[in-house]
């Protein structure tokens, strides 16, 4: 019996010490890749004209929302299937990424026919590298929630560095030492990305999967990631699309100057979605085994830290925007805490929507993301001509309050779990 009690514990301990590890190595891989970010958002800042800047900060949001039609959204998918069904992931993972590679011919067709009638999202030539890139983020992705699923922290980290901050590094020597220009970030990335699917290839090359499996899965994966779509292009347009808006009224330097205010309130943002890539294993894991008692208790330890994090970042505003550009963008100092209170209910409601997705009800997660984006493009759309591209940092934190609130109503009503405030043990 005392052999057992031994055991148990030391079971429990390297568990513990596994989930801490990973908690770690999320907040260092996102920190360094953040942190890269911020500190050569500077360079480009400088180095680059305000309408240049403003070009390149579409093409960082235009990649990711463009990516959710390349592969219809089924990177959820996978961490759902992970769950149910371990031993054929990667058989999953290699059809979509078919799927993908299959349909881009499709998409260079439908670029072709928009720029023959004229309609650009930043220029002709920067957008058929957005497509390029969006792509290959598309499959990175679709490794990137097998790795946070299965907790392969490391491999994660490592590809999510390479990805997200490596090409600022290049970029900027390409610029600094080569004459580079705006393009050449986005040539650089698209390389990079190029280069970590060609190596995950190497190994899909050992998985066989037959044409009707193949179907099977991607029948299964589509039906239950369709209802993602809207919801993601709604969480992405929530993110990026008063950008957009903002060049559509004024011109490349607004966009320039949101930008900087909001990559600084972004820093808040880059905690709480690193420390999520290990959050969400644990609820869906809890949820699994209906420990909602033990999801309540951690989700307001986990609140209180995320809070005071936010608090830092205000704080410390000035600070970071004159690391990360000059004294022309400290005009947009009054509109940081703004948009740091608006990722705050961002924070509450990517803690809740992890109930419904461990249910397959990914409908209900449609419902407060679509409704929040479309309250965010209404509101630019009325405000920003009106009252300047500021406004976007309140019609931003509204859309977002809208979002939590939808998604909590729903935990409450449909689920009768309420991990924010109390528990209870009706549970379906």
């Amino acid at each position: 019996m005392e052999y057992l009690k031994n055991l148990i514990r030391k079971v429990t301990v390297k568990n513990l010490r596994n989930v801490n590890e990973g908690y770690i190595y999320y907040l260092v891989g996102e920190g360094l890749s953040k942190g890269i970010v911020f500190l050569f958002l500077g360079f480009f800042t400088n180095a680059l004209s305000k309408e240049d800047f403003g070009k390149i900060s579409l093409f960082w949001v235009s990649v990711p929302l463009l990516s959710v039609f390349i592969d219809f959204s089924q990177r959820s998918y996978i961490k759902y299937f992970y769950i149910h069904n371990t031993e054929k992931v990667r058989e999953l993972i290699v059809a979509i990424k078919m799927l993908c590679l299959i349909l881009s011919p499709l998409y260079v067709v439908i670029f072709f026919i928009k720029d023959y009638y004229e309609i650009y999202i930043i220029d002709s030539k920067s957008d058929y590298l957005i497509l390029f890139s969006a792509c290959l983020f598309a499959i990175i992705e679709l490794y990137l929630s097998y790795f946070q699923i299965k907790g392969s922290y490391k491999k994660y980290n490592l590809v999510f560095i390479v990805r997200n901050a490596i090409p600022y590094i290049l970029a900027a020597i390409v610029i600094q030492y080569f004459s580079g220009n705006v393009y050449s970030f986005m040539i650089i990335q698209g390389c990079l990305m190029l280069l970590i699917v060609i190596l995950f290839s190497k190994n899909d090359t050992l998985v066989r999967i037959g044409f009707k499996n193949g179907i099977q899965y991607l029948k299964s994966s589509i039906k239950f990631s369709l209802p993602f779509i809207p919801a993601m292009i709604s969480v992405l347009a929530l993110s990026f699309s008063d950008r957009f808006i903002i060049n559509y009224y004024y011109s490349e330097i607004e966009v320039a100057n949101y930008t900087v205010a909001y990559t600084v309130s972004s820093i808040f943002m880059a905690f709480f979605m690193a420390t999520n890539k290990m959050w969400q294993k644990f609820i869906l894991e809890n949820l699994k085994a209906k420990n909602i008692d033990k999801i309540s208790r951690v989700t307001k330890y986990y609140i209180l830290v995320v809070l005071s994090v936010a608090i830092l970042v205000v704080i410390s505003r000035e600070f970071l925007v004159s690391l990360m550009s000059n004294a022309s963008y400290f005009l947009i100092l009054d509109i940081v805490p703004t948009i740091v209170i608006g990722m705050f209910f961002y924070f509450l409601y990517t803690v809740l929507s992890n109930i419904p997705f461990f249910y397959k009800n990914t409908s209900l997660m449609v419902l407060p993301a679509i409704v929040a984006a479309s309250v965010n493009l209404i509101l630019n759309f009325i405000l920003i001509p009106i009252y300047g591209y500021k406004v976007a940092a309140i019609t931003t934190t509204c859309s977002y309050f809208i979002e939590f609130v939808i998604i909590y109503i729903i935990c409450l009503q449909y689920y009768k779990v309420d991990v924010l405030f109390k528990t209870t043990n009706e549970f379906k």
